[in-house]
């Protein structure tokens, strides 16, 4: 089709089939944006196939299915009422989509369904996937969506400091006690840290060190359900992502990663060690009447005791022990209760282990049936 001869398009496509790339496409457009291309998806039919992109500007996901093509052509639609359009349409049912009113519509009928949308020109929907260069490599799948679960928690959400918002992904030295490097994944936002290691993927020795933005973060772990393995090529300014017929193209954080070594205690003598599951429900009760902003709650520590108390203002009060395996010095830390819970929801064993040195130092916290994890929590002052 020439540039300037009206789009005609006409497709049918399975119901099932058109949603699971529409799924895609909807978490990465813009809710609210001031260029009302970012909210459309672009739809390419050609070839017996449907291609579906989707643009933030900063992130790009494409998905190809197979479609009956009856006429080729190029649009755009809006991404949030497609997905909602074709999600209500029963299972099992075909949908037919057609151009009309010279490009102006897109008619949906689906059963006794009819819809019309509106639609904008392709020709200004942006194209960010050209990718030139950068090392591919080839992970686990399962291995990537825990590495980037375990650590993304921990991210930033303060956009004044864009070098934080995000997991940092490189090639590092492996901890003491463990030979060679490893494909390592951290977070911060300055009051917690996590980090995480796995095994270097072959090929991926050299890659550049990058910082994955939370939204491309959030949007690999989807490209990586149902798939064993993920395409992974990197440049210095992008990441792309190829799993099964999804294709996701991601700007990286453009800025420099603290060197959060500083920060992970080497010298956190005093081990506690407690049930992870009564540890988090007793802060969750205790937490109930901490300070409604800081979240605040105190651990006094005895002798295989955890004494766990918060109040606020109104001078409402809550405490509980906890038996627990300590056998240090008594200490008495403050944790923002939330903190404290992220950081349990991100154990996979029975227990915990908190690593202290004293009441105002960094705390280290492990899994001990995960040696390959580690998180860190600044205490407060209370």
């Amino acid at each position: 089709m020439t540039q300037g001869e009206p789009e005609d398009m006409k497709l049918s496509i399975s119901r099932e089939t058109l949603l699971k790339n529409l799924r895609h496409m909807s978490a990465v457009v813009e809710k609210r944006t001031s260029i009302a291309i970012l909210s459309n998806v672009k739809l390419e039919a050609a070839n017996n196939q449907l291609k579906c992109t989707a643009t933030d500007n900063d992130i790009t996901v494409q998905g190809n299915a197979e479609a009956f093509v009856e006429q080729e052509g190029t649009t755009t639609a809006s991404a949030a009422k497609l997905f909602e359009i074709i999600s209500k349409i029963p299972e099992g049912v075909m949908v037919n989509m057609e151009l009309q009113d010279g490009g102006n519509r897109l008619s949906i009928a689906a059963g006794k369904s009819k819809f019309s949308l509106a639609c904008l020109p392709a020709d200004a929907f942006p194209d960010m996937t050209a990718f030139d260069g950068g090392v591919s490599f080839m992970m686990n799948a399962n291995d990537l969506t825990r590495a980037l679960t375990k650590a993304q928690f921990a991210a930033s959400t303060d956009d004044t400091r864009a070098y934080l918002n995000g997991v940092y992904m490189h090639i590092a030295e492996a901890d003491a006690g463990t030979d060679g490097n490893v494909l390592r994944f951290v977070a911060t936002d300055g009051h917690r840290l996590a980090k995480v290691d796995l095994g270097i993927p072959e090929g991926a020795n050299d890659i550049s060190a990058a910082i994955l933005p939370r939204k491309c973060v959030a949007e690999l772990k989807k490209l990586a359900e149902g798939t064993k393995e993920v395409k992974l090529t990197l440049t210095d300014k992008k990441l792309q992502a190829e799993a099964q017929d999804i294709v996701l193209t991601s700007k990286l954080v453009d800025g420099t990663f603290p060197d959060y070594g500083r920060v992970i205690p080497k010298d956190n003598t005093q081990e506690m060690d407690v049930a992870r599951k009564t540890l988090m429900q007793a802060v969750d009760r205790v937490a109930i009447l901490s300070h409604e902003k800081s979240r605040s709650v105190r651990f006094a520590l005895s002798e295989n005791n955890l004494h766990i108390s918060a109040n606020n203002p109104d001078q409402e009060n809550a405490a509980e022990d906890v038996k627990v395996e300590y056998k240090e010095d008594a200490l008495d830390v403050g944790f923002n209760a939330r903190y404290v819970a992220d950081i349990g929801g991100q154990i996979d064993g029975d227990d915990m282990q908190f690593f202290f040195k004293d009441s105002q130092s960094p705390v280290l916290v492990k899994d001990p049936k995960d040696t390959t994890a580690l998180f860190v929590v600044m205490p407060m002052r209370i």
